[in-house]
């Protein structure tokens, strides 16, 4: 086990039995935890890396890439999780989001987003990632419905 902290946040890395990679938690913090791991791509690193995946997860946690209620208010909030909220008190069903279109070199795509509400009223964006453009759809949601 390893363990790494900056800013009162630990972030521990363990390995499981006659596994070569460590998966990773941070310590006490069960929903940053459960949003960390939903937003990267890789969940289990090899020794050697984890010095920088220590430093993408401290980089993202510092950036506010994903945000918890624990850290921030309502109006704080990342606008994904901020129209997922309002969708669920209102219809009390999920946003659904899909990738429409992806265009360009893979160095520097842009890619469409929708999002559809459950009354079926949908919302399209566009950026240089599918998280840029769905934040980016979100915020016309909100804007436009809320």
């Amino acid at each position: 086990m390893k363990e790494f902290s900056r800013n009162h946040l630990t972030i521990v890395f363990y390995q499981k039995e006659n596994d070569k990679k460590f998966s990773f938690y941070i310590k006490n913090e069960i929903e940053l935890t459960r949003e960390l791991l939903a937003m990267v791509k890789t969940k289990r690193v090899k020794e050697d890396k984890i010095k920088y995946a220590v430093d993408g997860i401290f980089y993202a946690i510092e950036k506010n890439l994903f945000i918890t209620k624990n850290i921030v208010e309502m109006e704080n909030l990342n606008p994904i999780i901020k129209l997922a909220e309002l969708v669920q008190k209102q219809f009390g069903k999920n946003i659904e989001t899909r990738v429409i279109g992806k265009t360009g070199a893979d160095h520097m795509p842009t890619v469409s987003v929708e999002i559809k509400l459950p009354n079926g009223v949908t919302f399209e964006a566009y950026g240089t990632n599918k998280r840029i453009a769905k934040q980016k759809a979100a915020e016309i949601a909100l804007n436009e419905y809320f």
